[in-house]
């Protein structure tokens, strides 16, 4: 084989590393499945946070619920009260936000809103009102996580490009010198 052409061949292999490698950090991602407490609003469920953080409230508009399909509204309805409480039963500061949105396979939810958590432990969450029963759930947000190993593919991406681009710039000359 002549002299860089092994180099040429390294470097379109870092290129092709360059786009895949975007889709290996996020596509783990994808196919987690995270554990999601559903449960039926009105309704109260009471959930075990495990670590501290910001947990969502989410209303799942588009789900499949103990074998029961709910295809509702993407509004929440007037009128609902949403409580969320310690292990001690005090109140927590739930902040409303509704500016998160989620699709998977045939499932769709929003936010409500979300509280942080400082301590692991107990939670209870209490939606009442006079309203259509829907679903909603209560989950660690994972935004970040989410964010970070997109970062972390793009990164991986420019230094595998730019190492595929470094090795074929090197195999080109080593080709020129050759003929020269």
């Amino acid at each position: 084989m002549k002299r860089g052409v092994k180099t040429l061949i390294c470097g379109v292999i870092f290129l092709a590393a360059a786009l895949v490698a975007p889709f290996l950090f996020i596509f783990p991602l994808l196919l987690q499945h995270q554990n999601e407490n559903q449960f039926k609003v009105p309704g109260t469920i009471q959930v075990t946070v495990e670590k501290p953080g910001r947990y969502y409230l989410w209303n799942d508009f588009r789900t499949v619920y103990n074998g029961q399909s709910f295809n509702r509204s993407e509004q929440i309805p007037d009128g609902l009260n949403i409580r969320i409480g310690d292990s001690d039963g005090r109140a927590l500061n739930f902040v409303g936000d509704t500016s998160i949105s989620s699709t998977r396979d045939d499932s769709a939810k929003n936010s409500v809103g979300y509280v942080e958590i400082e301590h692991p432990g107990k939670v209870t969450v209490q939606v009442s009102g006079n309203a259509e029963e829907r679903i909603f759930s209560f989950s660690k947000s994972r935004l970040l996580k989410v964010f970070l190993f997109a970062i972390g593919g793009f990164g991986a991406s420019v230094i595998f490009g730019l190492m595929g681009l470094g090795l074929i710039i090197w195999g080109i000359i080593k080709l020129a010198r050759k003929k020269a």
